[in-house]
């Protein structure tokens, strides 16, 4: 006989007395029918309150319940069955007049615990347990997918690959990813407009921007420009990318002076813009001009036309150059070797496999590789000088066993290039230290150019070809940088390093030049000063005619020229204070935050820390802009040629400006 009320079931229902049908779910108080079985309240336990069963342990055996008192089975043939997430995995058959312990039951129980459920299965359960994903949740992993294709730089039709398509599904099943198609149609247009307002704001609160813009062609031979503002938030300085946009028509002075204001009465910063740093190109320079707007060369391209011309880099790889007296020969020649060295370990299997070999047998614990200049990267041929005489020993062994293998270097040869190494890392290090772009860096350019040929002068090479290296490079910072201290043709070096509390009148070589620098900031207070006033003169002028507009004074001539003489004369004389005031501060360290300080002493020198973080924003170099390329051409590789150019704009503006605050 079954005893009432066995099944577990009755743990969590009551039933109903005024209904003999029915019965309450004691988790939710809700009333189910049951008729003469207790299916329909099972179900509704497994629908909605799989984790208590599962907590309880009752968990793929209620389909036992009616059978838990007996030790006999129906006759004919019929299955028990355990059940693992509502699905059936596994039963028994039993023939006619055969009996099944209860000890079988429970091992068949565990043998179907034991077996891992199928996909399928899975997706059921968390279905079951936590139903589908909102709508809010929905975006958050869409959102995310986007982010990370941008930061990462990875090709759209990732969301396509199976790979990435089953970790997805690993992670929730719940979540359908979105196809390619919907990504850039859609996703990636809203998440660029969201982006965009966010950085149109930020721009709207600065008071000055500065930009940087450069030009690229990519492998396909489509040209490419980019344009990046800088400008201050908070103490720091920030940095967007206002776009990278494919150039359609040729590049002139007036074709890209049009593209360029375009962009910037699109961002309605025309107004505000403090400079336009670029590389020294003609045509980018022409735009300038045309716009009427200031330019400031690109310091690190600087750097490296002293190089460049000093080791005459410019000649073709391919000449045949001899090996004369001269001590320039001497160092192109010594150059075209090295690079032969190096392409030949970059070439061969056998030298690179020896190298490696050498290098573990003389126990050095990294293996390192030879590393080629290119004549575009900068400082590539220091990068090439320092790994080579690192790896001298192991190249030297090599190139000596091998039959087929390179001329090595001479004993005298392996001197120059010990000498040509430390006159070349002081311009590495200052190229590293202008391009950085979280703090201002035009102010440095002064200081850094004076410590760079200070350096130099104190470097004693060995050899004659290291002598005339460091003259060459002497005689091209001065010939480069000769006016950097004076006004002319820009002032934007001394104003910035004179309005660097760091530096002030100390970093310049000539007093007279550190004199000009103050005249030239007091005019600019006195400047601001006046357009900040004729706002509120224009209108105390506009009320008092209005009120004596019929009288005529014959004192009126000269009462205007004594107002505007005394008027000029107080600017003046209260500038001149203002900048005396600011020399008196004491000097700050070297780790001194720029824009911080500005801010911290903006109620007391101000309108000159207006006009010092003006400078703040105008970068030293283009640097900035040539890095948005970097990823461009990431962007643009095999793998992502079908990307359209107003897609590679928005995941390039995302990729920079997606996370600014």
């Amino acid at each position: 006989m079954f005893k009432k009320n066995r099944s577990f079931v009755w743990d969590y229902f009551t039933k109903n007395p005024n209904a003999i049908d029915s019965a309450t779910c004691r988790i939710c108080k809700k009333s189910y029918k049951r008729g003469n079985s207790t299916s329909n309240l099972i179900d509704h336990l497994k629908r909605d309150h799989m984790t208590i069963l599962e907590r309880d342990g009752i968990f793929s055996v209620h389909q036992t319940h009616q059978r838990a008192s007996t030790n006999e089975l129906p006759n004919n043939n019929v299955s028990v069955t355990t059940e693992l997430s509502g699905q059936p995995v596994e039963s028994v058959s039993v023939s006619d007049q055969r009996t099944v312990t209860n000890e079988t039951i429970v091992t068949s129980k565990r043998l179907s615990q034991s077996e891992l459920p199928s996909k399928r299965q899975k997706q059921l359960t968390l279905l079951n347990r936590f139903g589908a994903p909102s709508d809010q949740q929905v975006q958050y992993f869409t959102t995310a997918i986007v982010k990370m294709i941008a930061e990462d730089l990875q090709p759209v039709s990732i969301v396509e690959n199976t790979g990435f398509r089953n970790l997805v599904q690993l992670l929730d099943s719940r979540y359908k990813i979105p196809n390619r198609r919907t990504l850039t149609r859609s996703i990636i247009p809203n998440l660029y407009e969201e982006t965009r307002t966010k950085v149109h704001s930020l721009l709207a609160q600065s008071k000055y921007v500065s930009i940087t813009t450069d030009i690229w062609t990519s492998i396909n031979t489509d040209s490419f420009i980019t344009i990046t503002a800088h400008f201050v938030q908070g103490d720091r300085l920030n940095t967007v990318v206002l776009c990278t946009k494919k150039l359609l028509n040729n590049h002139t002075g007036e074709n890209l002076a049009e593209v360029l204001l375009t962009e910037f009465n699109k961002w309605d910063i025309q107004s505000k813009i403090a400079g336009i740093v670029t590389d020294g190109g003609s045509n980018i320079k022409a735009a300038v001009r045309l716009m009427n707007l200031p330019h400031i060369p690109c310091t690190a391209h600087k750097l490296n036309l002293i190089v460049s011309q000093a080791l005459m880099t410019n000649i073709d790889y391919d000449d045949q150059v001899s090996f004369e007296d001269n001590d320039a020969d001497q160092i192109k020649f010594l150059l075209k070797k090295c690079r032969s060295i190096v392409g030949f370990f970059k070439r061969s299997e056998v030298g690179n496999r020896h190298l490696v070999e050498k290098q573990k047998q003389l126990g050095m614990t990294n293996t390192l590789k030879l590393k080629q200049d290119v004549r575009t990267r900068w400082n590539s041929t220091l990068v090439m000088l320092e790994r080579l005489f690192k790896l001298k020993e192991p190249v030297t062994i090599v190139l000596m066993s091998l039959r087929d293998g390179q001329s090595n270097l001479t004993p005298s040869q392996w001197d120059v290039v010990e000498d040509i190494i430390p006159l070349l890392q002081p311009f590495d290090k200052m190229t590293v230290e202008l391009s950085y772009e979280k703090a201002p860096t035009i102010s440095k350019v002064i200081p850094l150019v004076r410590g760079l040929q200070n350096t130099l002068s104190k470097k004693n090479p060995r050899t004659s070809q290291g002598k005339f290296l460091r003259e060459q490079l002497l005689n091209n910072v001065r010939n480069r940088f000769q006016s950097l201290e004076k006004l002319l043709p820009i002032p934007y070096y001394a104003n910035a390093a004179f309005l660097d509390p760091r530096s002030k009148k100390a970093c310049f070589t000539n007093q007279q030049n550190a004199n000009d620098a103050e005249a030239s900031i007091i005019s600019e207070i006195v400047g601001l000063v006046q357009n900040q006033t004729t706002v509120l003169d224009e209108a105390v002028d506009e009320a008092e005619v209005n009120e004596s507009e019929s009288e005529e004074s014959l004192w009126s001539f000269l009462t205007e020229k004594v107002n505007s003489i005394q008027s000029q004369t107080t600017n003046r004389s209260n500038a001149i204070i203002l900048v005396k005031q600011y020399l008196g501060m004491p000097y700050q360290n070297l780790s001194c935050n720029l824009i911080q300080y500005w801010q911290h002493h903006k109620d007391v020198l101000s309108p000159l820390s207006d006009i010092a973080l003006k400078y703040a924003t105008i970068p030293a170099t283009s640097v900035p802009s040539e890095r948005i390329f970097s990823k461009t051409g990431q962007i643009m590789s095999e793998r992502r040629n079908r990307l359209l150019p107003d897609n590679l704009d928005k995941l390039i503006f995302l990729n920079k400006n997606m996370n600014i605050e």
